[in-house]
């Protein structure tokens, strides 16, 4: 369902959807006025070798732990399906950063109790710092 996500679907945020650099997989920018919310990549599946995911990241420090955080994971969450990802970035979310090297469970901090309540089960730290556009500081959600 990640596939009928148009950017309607995450008003009253303005919402710009650009190609990306497969057929599968688009960009968003999330816009709160003229300020940029976050990027979503948003990858649509290629079965039966790929399942849909989706990834939150660049997300404006202004707006960590705010209701317009929590409004984008739980639309993403509405049109995932059973077993597509989300990878939500935590590199600007110092209390996730800090909760996770004091050893804190992935759903315990503050980032993963979010997604928690918009829907999501099971909830995995990923950090690999593997550069550029892969790896990364990353919660990664699974729809159950």
């Amino acid at each position: 369902m990640l596939s009928q996500l148009t950017p309607q679907s995450f008003a009253p945020l303005h919402a710009l959807f650009k190609k990306g650099r497969f057929k599968e997989e688009y960009n968003a920018e999330l816009y709160i006025g003229e300020d940029l919310l976050c990027h979503v990549k948003i990858f649509t599946g290629r079965p039966p070798y790929y399942g849909p995911w989706a990834e939150v990241f660049n997300i404006n420090p202004r707006y960590v732990a705010t209701e317009w955080e929590r409004h984008v994971y739980c639309v993403l969450h509405r049109y995932m399906e059973p077993g597509d990802v989300l990878y939500a970035e935590y590199v600007d979310d110092l209390q996730t950063f800090q909760a996770l090297q004091r050893g804190e469970p992935p759903e315990a901090t503050r980032l993963g109790r979010l997604l928690i309540h918009c829907g999501y089960r099971i909830v995995k730290n990923w950090y690999h710092p593997e550069g550029w556009l892969e790896g990364g500081m990353k919660l990664q959600a699974v729809k159950v």
